[in-house]
Formats: C-alpha cells, sequence, structure tokens
C-alpha cells in the first residue's frame, strides 16, 4: 500500500530545496575543479594529477553527488508522507495490526485532513483516512454522495439487503427495511424482559464461577458470551438459553467429531474478527457458517415460536413487505451487532479497577441513583468508541463530494474511494478533551464537561449543548456541531439499536456491579498502554488485544437483587442521562413512557 498526504509540509520542502542546491553547488565546483586541473597540467607540476587521481576526485565527487540525491530523495518522501515517518509507512504496507491506527492518530493530531491509502504500489481501489469533523460530518450526513455500498454486496454480512448495508443512502430499498425493524427499538419492546435478562446473568455469571479455571475466567469472553445470549433471548425470543453458553452444530464439521458443535458467541466474535484494512466479514466464510446455519434453520419455524425482532421480520415476509433473503440477512446484521460487549466490559474494568468509583456506584444504587453509572458509560464510548474505525462508505457522487463536502485545499476525490472515519481517534483528541487517555467519568457531569475541554469558547458553546448543561440544538443546528463525539454516529444513519445498546450495555454493567465482586489480573498489561487504542484489537468492535483474567465472587445476593429491581424502576433517569449526549439522534422516549405507565 502506498501513503499519499493531502499536502506537503513546508519544512520538509524547503529541506529538500536546500539540498537540490547544495548538489548544484558540488556539481558546479566539481565541474569547475577538472576544468582547473585539466588547464594546470601543461603549465606546473605542483598543480598536475594523473588519470588515477581526476579518477578519484570524480568519484568522492559522484558519492557527494549521489548523498545529495538521496538526500533530497528522503525529504521529498518525509513532505509527501508528513506527519507518518517511513517505518510507519512500511508497517502500513506489511499490514502490521494496529499500523491504521497510528497513522490516523499522527494525521489527527498534526491537524491533518485526511490521508489516502492504495491497494497495490500505484493503482488500486484508494482508502481515503478522514481526520477533518467537517469531512466527518459531510460523510455522515450527505447520503446522497457517500453511500453504504460494498466491494461484494451479496456476500458481506453488512449485505445490500440488510437496514445497514441497503444501497441508495436514504432510497426506498432502506427506508423500507428501517420502517418494518424501526418499532422493536423505538416501541422498546425489550425493555419489558428486563428482570429475566438480569437473572440470566446472574445465573450466566454464577456458571462460569463454577467452572472457572484456575488461572480465571477469561473477563471479556464472558461478556461477549451475555451480550450474544440476551440477544438471543430478546432479538430472536429463543425461550431458554443455557446458563453455560448456546451451542449450535458446525455445518463443515461432520457429525460425531470433537468440533461439531461450537459456542454461538465465541463463533461470532471469530467470524468478525478482520483487520482493519479489510472491508467486512463474509457469509462464505467457515467461522461464520454455525450462525447462518443456526438462523436458516429458524426460518421454518412458525411466528408463535418466535419472538423480539424475529417474529417482526416473519410478520413482514408474510405480508409480503421483505423477502426471505431480506429476513435472514438482518437477523445475522443485529445478531452480530456486538457493540454493547466492549462497552460492557470496558465500563466493568474501569470500575473494578477502582475501588472508590465502584463503592460509589453502589451506594447510588442503594438509593435506586444510577447517575454515577450513567456517566461511566458516557466516558466508556469516549474512550472506546463501540466501532473504533467507520469504514462502509464509498464516495457515488464525484463532483458533489469534490465541491460541496470536502475541505478546500484537499485531493480531488473519485467515484469509488473508500473512506474511513476513524472514531477511536477523533474521540480522544488531546486539542478537544482535558487528559483524553485518561478514563474520567466526572468530565460528563453537566458543568464539569465545560471545564474538561480545551479553553475554546465555541467549541465549548457547541458541546454545551449536547451536555446536559443547555438543552441540544435543534437539527439544523446540531449538523453544525464538531464531529469528536458520535458514537451511534449522526444523520439520517444514526444507529437504529442505540436504545437497545444502551439499555443492554447499562442493564448488563448494573447486573455485574451489583451482584459481584471482580479482580482482574492483566497480565499483557493492556490496561497501561496509551492512548486507548493501543488496548484494542484489529476488529470490528473494539475488542481488548489481549484477555484479562477475572476472579469473581457473589456477593449479598439479597442487595445485589434489590439493587437490580432498583435499576429497573430507575431506568427513566438513568437512561435520560445516558442518552443526553451520546451522539447520535435516537432518544428511547417509548422506553421511558413504558416504565412511567409501570409505575402509575
Amino acid at each position: 500500500m502506498v501513503l499519499y498526504g493531502n499536502n506537503y509540509n513546508r519544512k520538509f520542502s524547503l529541506s529538500t530545496a536546500v539540498l537540490a542546491a547544495l548538489a548544484a553547488v558540488i556539481i558546479n565546483l566539481t565541474r569547475n575543479t577538472v576544468t582547473d586541473i585539466q588547464a594546470s597540467n601543461g603549465v606546473g607540476e605542483a598543480h598536475s594529477l594523473d588519470a588515477a587521481g581526476v579518477a578519484l576526485l570524480l568519484l568522492a565527487s559522484a558519492l557527494l553527488v549521489l548523498i545529495a540525491v538521496l538526500g533530497i530523495l528522503f525529504t521529498f518522501v518525509k513532505a509527501h508522507i508528513w506527519p507518518v515517518d517511513v517505518k510507519d509507512l512500511l508497517r502500513v504496507m506489511a499490514g502490521h495490526p494496529g499500523s491504521l491506527f497510528e497513522l490516523a492518530n499522527k494525521c489527527n493530531r498534526c491537524g491533518r485532513d485526511f490521508w489516502s491509502i492504495k491497494s497495490k504500489l500505484w493503482w488500486g481501489e484508494r482508502t481515503l483516512i478522514l481526520t477533518s469533523e467537517k469531512s466527518v460530518r459531510d460523510v455522515l450526513i450527505y447520503n446522497e454522495v457517500f453511500e453504504r455500498t460494498m466491494p461484494n454486496p451479496e456476500a458481506s454480512v453488512t449485505s445490500c439487503h440488510t437496514v445497514l448495508g441497503a444501497p441508495g443512502g436514504g432510497g426506498a430499498k432502506w427506508k423500507r427495511l428501517r420502517t418494518v425493524c424501526s418499532p422493536f427499538f423505538d416501541k422498546a419492546e425489550f425493555e419489558s424482559r428486563t428482570q429475566e435478562a438480569i437473572e440470566h446473568i446472574i445465573a450466566a455469571v454464577k456458571a462460569a464461577i463454577k467452572n472457572s479455571p484456575a488461572d480465571g475466567i477469561d473477563y471479556f469472553q464472558l461478556i461477549n458470551r451475555l451480550v450474544v445470549e440476551i440477544h438471543l433471548l430478546l432479538i430472536l425470543g429463543v425461550k431458554t438459553v443455557a446458563e453455560d453458553g448456546m451451542v449450535v452444530q458446525n455445518p463443515i464439521v461432520e457429525k460425531g467429531d470433537e468440533n461439531d458443535s461450537v459456542v454461538l458467541a465465541d463463533t461470532i466474535d471469530n467470524s468478525l474478527n478482520i483487520g482493519m484494512q479489510g472491508h467486512s466479514p463474509s457469509y462464505t466464510s467457515n467461522e461464520f457458517a454455525p450462525l447462518l446455519n443456526f438462523l436458516t434453520e429458524r426460518l421454518q419455524l412458525p411466528a408463535s415460536e418466535l419472538g423480539g425482532i424475529e417474529k417482526i421480520l416473519c410478520e413482514a415476509q408474510k405480508k409480503g413487505e421483505v423477502t426471505s433473503i431480506e429476513r435472514l440477512h438482518n437477523l445475522c446484521m443485529f445478531m452480530i451487532a456486538l457493540a454493547p460487549s466492549p462497552a460492557s466490559f470496558w465500563l466493568t474494568t474501569h470500575v473494578f479497577r477502582e475501588e472508590s468509583l465502584l463503592n460509589d456506584i453502589r451506594e447510588e444504587a442503594d438509593n435506586d441513583n444510577f447517575t454515577k453509572l450513567s456517566l461511566c458509560f458516557k466516558e466508556t464510548l469516549r474512550m472506546y468508541a463501540p466501532v473504533p474505525i467507520m469504514i462502509q462508505r464509498y464516495v457515488v457522487n464525484e463532483e458533489t463530494a469534490n465541491h460541496v463536502c470536502l475541505l478546500e485545499g484537499s485531493m480531488a476525490l473519485k467515484k469509488g474511494d473508500h473512506v474511513v472515519i476513524p472514531t477511536i481517534i477523533m474521540q480522544n483528541d488531546p486539542s478537544i478533551w482535558v487528559e483524553p487517555d485518561e478514563f474520567r467519568p466526572e468530565r460528563w457531569d453537566d458543568g464539569e464537561v465545560i471545564s474538561s475541554l480545551k479553553n475554546n469558547k465555541g467549541l465549548k458553546t457547541r458541546m454545551r449543548r449536547g451536555s446536559g448543561v443547555e438543552e441540544r440544538p435543534v437539527a439544523q443546528e446540531r449538523e453544525v456541531m464538531k464531529a469528536r463525539y458520535f458514537p451511534f454516529g449522526m444523520g439520517q444513519h444514526t444507529c437504529l439499536g442505540q436504545p437497545y445498546a444502551v439499555w443492554l450495555t447499562m442493564t448488563i454493567a448494573s447486573t455485574i456491579i451489583n451482584n459481584f465482586d471482580v479482580e482482574l489480573s492483566d497480565p499483557e498489561g493492556i490496561m497501561e498502554q496509551k492512548p486507548s487504542y493501543k488496548r484494542i484489537r484489529d476488529h470490528i468492535y473494539s475488542f481488548p488485544k489481549h484477555p484479562l483474567k477475572a476472579k469473581i465472587t457473589a456477593t449479598d445476593t439479597e442487595g445485589g437483587t434489590r439493587r437490580s429491581m432498583a435499576f429497573r424502576k430507575s431506568m427513566i433517569s438513568g437512561m435520560r442521562r445516558v442518552s443526553m449526549f451520546v451522539g447520535g439522534d435516537k432518544q428511547p422516549t417509548a422506553l421511558f413512557g413504558t416504565v412511567e405507565e409501570e409505575e402509575e
């Protein structure tokens, strides 16, 4: 892969000019010296050189010229790829894990608009890494210019048959699929099963404690299994899920083989484990086969045995509103929506590592208050954007992209260019946040959010509007906000499942924090790595680079159950605080209404 900056750095350009002048001086001096020597050979022996001496002088001059030329070439390359250095270039070319994060971070902190990567040496598909808030906003807002089209739309798990990958920006197909799927999230049907979810989480964690290996439980693996199992209960309406995980048939292995069955959560994780420079996992991968086979078999079940969004899609298919392939592909998409996994993991990891924070959250829970937990949730989404790099945007309208959307002086965009948005990099920008590499939930506490920002009056005003100090602006005003905090995206394609993701993360985090003590060990030292992107692996989601081992013990059962019920009752206030400024447009108002009606 070859990298191209969007303009030259003046310092290196000046260095190139100096070296070029030096090379010219060396060449001129060499030519004059040789001329003088040749002229003096017939006049005096003192200034004469034989053929060997002349050759040696010419060789030395040639070496000096070569050094000057190489210096020019080197400074030219440095000017062209600044602020990236040659080592970064080689790491990206080799596909080294984390190299794309490093590149985006350097460009962002040096104020570069965007960079491009070509898939071949001088040709092939071009990928743009955006680091300008204006460019990011334009890409997310202008759906007719930047679409979610994929190179192989049929095979991708976010295929053209899903609400996430439907072509045409806000076209008819996208609107039809979103209309069908939206009621599950907008009406918060999942919230009525909160107590069932809490009970399963407690039972599953206790089962993990019982089967814990000597060196401790893989904490992220446990959290990820909980998320997938709640998906099974709520999104698919599966009646019961075993405490030790849902095991499914592996269709690519013969029955009777020791690997003929797999834990569903683990196989989903494996299917999403792709490099950041890739595009999207594929239905045709061996890792994805168990989930696809499981969901395909469920297409034969009657609607009475289904629940959640699977039942909604089944009934929509009967009415002719969706096709069978659209039903299957959307179910796959919702099942691999694992953003709550890293959010729950990183949130609880930080809480259990800070005893005072843990005690504050538990004390608030005893008083039916979850303010501190909601602040921790916001800080987690800032520090570990669940989708660290948004990679599914392509330029479809070249003229508008170049003349309306991107900044002046930027390189020309071409139809088919692939756009990458490094969310996790932009949300940890030290020019915006004070100590961005530190977990500071108090920065979101009304007035504190303002003092935690750098001294930028205009930016502070915009951030106030979404922080609780002032009301959020109307849509037209919100479009011009700095795109520096957008964990759920923005614009027309704001995450459809935001209410569910917020609810699920808060439910898992609250249940574990209030029912268990977790002692974490970090054998690889990932929590010492800074910035936060160095703690995550090359993956669609912000999954940890290395496992944290957990020794878990159950706390006072009565106290934990009481806090869990308190969380259920305080959902209205807690969720409102969480949703004030999570970066999207969706507000789970139906969720508030559901709880208020029950309390009445």
